[in-house]
């Protein structure tokens, strides 16, 4: 009997799916709430809007340098079972969040005029603009905390709600649009305090996770428990790569003005917009990666990562194949639907939609790659792809002076890097994974198997266990003592889970049970003294922890 990737693919389903609805409803609301500015407040207003997005794109990116870094570092502490380490990385993230916020708001009341100078260069339109970004500054405290909450509450097991919290928050966001800005008259203003409101809305939604028993705490950090160099070096990437998003955007209008002029310009718009909509699937693939990853590599879960990779990549190929054939089929229709029907423009969109969807796909499946290297310390790679993945494309497109094929060129290239890169990596450590660079086998033998929840299956499971056992060394006496605990575990999961599958991995030092039953932990049967089976387990006098996590139980029995 071998492992397979039944409950793995059932934990990355359910956090796909959130996530992926949680980015499109955020997408969703972005484009009404840009119509609802748009048709109440006429161009200037979504112009003012447009031109606080750097201000928006600063705060985003700051809370991804430290939000995003240590959420997998307590995911990873999570899957170890170090919930204080956990509890500490909340707890520093909630206060920096705090911290930053302050500064935020602080700094920018300080340096108001300067900073609206610095965005707007129009005297008549930054008094409009003004008033959104007064009100966008006071919203840093709010912002930052949301994201970090959304983010850890995801890790701990709730993505589902997270989605729920961010469609609600929208749907408030839109409502009050209409209410500030239709029947209270404050204007732009009123745009910004709708979205202040929603992101009270997401925080009040996502606390009560905190309720809950065995969900993360509060606990204050003292100085050099969270090792902040990690922090850096997880968040670094992700910060650089969004920052640099940014640089992508300003250096590819200008190659399109300087060398296509004002038909390349629309071109661009309409090949960034698809970009965006392409976003729904890596950033939903993103965030299913990071938690889940980060909490198997807690667990020493080598090969369940492969197998969350594999379920990844999957999805992405599929989704990105079907999403490009569209755009190579349908650019007159994508075109028209994107309002860019101008016959002057329609040519060049014509001609860079295909290429362009080719830089699309690169992007995905590279970008991906990056908490990977993150999980298993390749930090020079993970640092290569956040910094060329950007700034590659973006040069081949200026290389050829407007030349569409330049983005997958770019691409092309970073591809190359990292491919040679893993060779080289390989030939130190041929147990690596081509590409994702994950071991294949750990240096230590691993008994790991996926077992349907029958009693025969569970019999003959026991025998190759013990064996398995017995070959690591341990004495007949204390290898009874662990399969016995063991077998008493998995049958209750068979009688009382109603679980489909049981993977089983064992070392020579921890035996851990995962399966996809309904919530159940042994442990608190303790004092209720419910059950034979159980009674022998707490009279073994075992080490014993459950977890209830991507909607399985996790058993862990440590020797």
């Amino acid at each position: 009997m071998k492992r397979n990737s039944y409950l793995i693919g059932k934990a990355f389903k359910n956090y796909l799916t959130a996530s992926v609805l949680t980015v499109a409803a955020t997408q969703v609301a972005n484009i009404v709430d840009a119509s609802i500015v748009g048709n109440l407040i006429g161009p200037e207003g979504l112009a003012a809007v447009n031109l606080c997005q750097p201000l928006l794109q600063a705060f985003f990116a700051t809370s991804i340098l430290y939000v995003a870094s240590t959420t997998m570092l307590a995911g990873i502490a999570i899957g170890k079972g170090d919930k204080v380490k956990a509890n500490k990385l909340f707890t520093f993230s909630l206060i920096v969040s705090l911290i930053l916020g302050a500064v935020f708001i602080i700094g920018g009341l300080a340096a108001f005029n300067p900073l609206s100078h610095l965005l707007c260069n129009s005297d008549s339109m930054r008094p409009l603009m003004n008033k959104f970004m007064f009100v966008t500054i006071l919203s840093s405290i709010p912002q930052l905390l949301m994201y970090a909450l959304n983010q850890f509450v995801t890790v701990d097991g709730s993505p589902k709600l997270v989605t729920r919290a961010v469609i609600v928050g929208n749907i408030f966001n839109i409502l009050f649009d209409l209410i500030f800005i239709k029947y209270c008259g404050w204007g732009i203003a009123g745009a910004a305090w709708a979205t202040f409101i929603m992101y009270i809305v997401c925080i009040l939604m996502v606390l009560p996770h905190f309720r809950k028993k065995d969900t993360l705490r509060l606990n204050i950090p003292k100085a050099g428990e969270i090792g902040y160099r990690q922090i850096m070096s997880f968040g670094l990437p992700l910060f650089f790569s969004t920052v640099l998003l940014s640089v992508q955007m300003l250096g590819s209008n200008y190659v399109a003005s300087t060398y296509l002029g004002d038909g390349g310009l629309i071109a661009l718009a309409v090949c960034m917009q698809l970009f965006s909509f392409s976003m729904i699937i890596l950033s939903g693939t993103l965030r299913t990666i990071q938690p889940v990853g980060s909490i198997l590599k807690g667990l020493g879960d080598d090969r369940g990562m492969i197998f969350l990779l594999q379920r990844a990549y999957t999805f992405l190929i599929i989704c990105l194949t079907i999403y490009t054939v569209a755009i190579i089929a349908f650019p007159t229709q994508i075109s028209a639907l994107l309002g860019a029907t101008n016959e002057a423009s329609l040519p060049v969109i014509l001609k860079a939609l295909p290429l362009f969807s080719l830089h699309i796909i690169m992007q995905a499946l590279l970008y991906n790659l990056m908490p990977v290297y993150q999980f298993y310390n390749h930090k020079r790679l993970a640092f290569f792809l956040s910094i060329a993945q950007t700034l590659l494309p973006v040069i081949g497109f200026w290389a050829l002076r407007g030349g569409w094929i330049g983005f997958f060129i770019g691409q092309s290239i970073v591809a190359l890097v990292i491919i040679i890169s893993t060779i080289v990596i390989r030939r130190k450590d041929k147990s690596l994974m081509p590409i994702f660079l994950i071991p294949r086998n750990s240096g230590k033998p691993i008994y790991d198997v996926t077992i349907e929840t029958t009693i025969e299956a569970l019999g003959k499971t026991m025998n190759d266990l013990n064996a398995f056992l017995l070959s690591q060394g341990w004495d007949e006496k204390k290898a009874n003592r662990y399969l016995l605990c063991t077998e008493e575990l998995v049958k209750n999961i068979v009688m009382h889970g109603h679980a489909k599958y049981v993977d089983i991995r064992a070392t020579d030092s921890v035996i851990s049970l995962h399966d996809d039953g309904k919530p159940f932990n042994p442990l608190k049967y303790k004092c209720e003294g419910e059950g034979l089976g159980l009674k022998i387990v707490h009279g073994l006098d075992l080490s014993i922890k459950y977890d209830y996590r991507f909607n399985q139980n996790m058993v862990t029995i440590t020797v």
